[in-house]
This record gives C-alpha cells, sequence and structure tokens, in this order.
C-alpha cells in the first residue's frame, strides 16, 4: 500500500499517516526528506527524531495494510509545521484493544492538542470493526499524559505492559467520555 489513507481532521490539525518510505526517512535521520515527502516542516525538537520507530517499520513491511493502524504525525494547521505523533501499536489484538500513544514537541504542549488529536483518533478507532476498548501504557511519572487520558475518559487498571501501567477506554462503557471532536 503507497497510498495514503485520509487525514484526520479537527479544527486546528491535521493527522496524517505516514508511509514506509516516510518511516525509513525517519529512522535514517532524514527528516528534511520526509518534509519533501510529505509537505509538512519538521521542526529540531520533532519527538520522533531519536525514536525507535523500526518496529512499526517491520510491522508494515510485513503487513503493508496496517497502515492505518500506526504513525501519524500531528501537522498544526495554521503553520503546517508537524508539533508531535500519534501512533496506534496495530490493529485490534485478539481482545479487541488497540494501544494508542502520544507526544508532543515541547513548545506545541500545555495548548491542548493531545487531547484534540486523541480524541479524534480514538473517534476514528471506535468506529472500526473488532475494537472494544483502547489502552495506553503511561509512566507514573508523565502526570501530563496521565490528564490527557483522564480527560479522554480513560481509566487507569492494575495491569502492566512492558513495566508500564496501562490505562483504558472502553468504547461500550457508559463512563466513557464522548470523544467526537
Amino acid at each position: 500500500m503507497n497510498e495514503r489513507p485520509a487525514n484526520i481532521e479537527t479544527e486546528r490539525l491535521l493527522l496524517v499517516t505516514l508511509l514506509p518510505k516516510e518511516i525509513e526517512s525517519l529512522i535514517a535521520g532524514d527528516a528534511e526528506r520526509v518534509a519533501i515527502l510529505t509537505g509538512f516542516t519538521f521542526p529540531r525538537d520533532d519527538p520522533n527524531r531519536g525514536v525507535d520507530l523500526s518496529w512499526h517499520l517491520r510491522e508494515l513491511q510485513a503487513d503493508r495494510d496496517q497502515v492505518s493502524w500506526r504513525i501519524r504525525v500531528i501537522v498544526e494547521r495554521s503553520s503546517n509545521t508537524v508539533i508531535g505523533s500519534i501512533n496506534l501499536k496495530g490493529p485490534p489484538n485478539a481482545a479487541g484493544d488497540v494501544e494508542i500513544g502520544w507526544g508532543l514537541n515541547e513548545d506545541a504542549r500545555g495548548k491542548g492538542y493531545a487531547t484534540e488529536a486523541s480524541a479524534a483518533v480514538i473517534n476514528w478507532v471506535s468506529k472500526q470493526p473488532d475494537v472494544s476498548t483502547i489502552s495506553a501504557a503511561i509512566p507514573d511519572d508523565n502526570y501530563a499524559s496521565q490528564r490527557v487520558a483522564a480527560r479522554l475518559g480513560f481509566a487507569r487498571t492494575s495491569n502492566v505492559r512492558r513495566n508500564l501501567p496501562i490505562w483504558r477506554f472502553d468504547r461500550n462503557s457508559s463512563t466513557s467520555t464522548d470523544c467526537d471532536s
């Protein structure tokens, strides 16, 4: 699959899926090439720089149909600049769970972008077949992400994944908030 899935759009943001060749360029440290391929500016403090994206790439190379279930950059519409990323860790597992993670450039924090982007992706995920829950592995010392998760209707569970506490959003629960944006 070389065709980019449709962007997810919010009032202030575009959430754009990265294709394998763009992920390869990020892994190689060539953000300038990714900027040429996507048409977006990648600032020096982009959180995808230095992050190990190779496992996403391996999964995409094994199954190109997963592209919608992987990395999306968060693009601020007003500046056409990548301000972070929101990543799914693959399609729903056998139990119907999809893992989500988000990260913002330092100067984009505190403006509601993580909540806005996450709500839009959660809305998209919730409309996909075979999804019953959405989870996020959030470190105990990441208070900002914990606040975002709580705002979105996630609840901390007693489970752990990769030695991190799991927060869970149950799309069928009446206690989860509506994530339409």
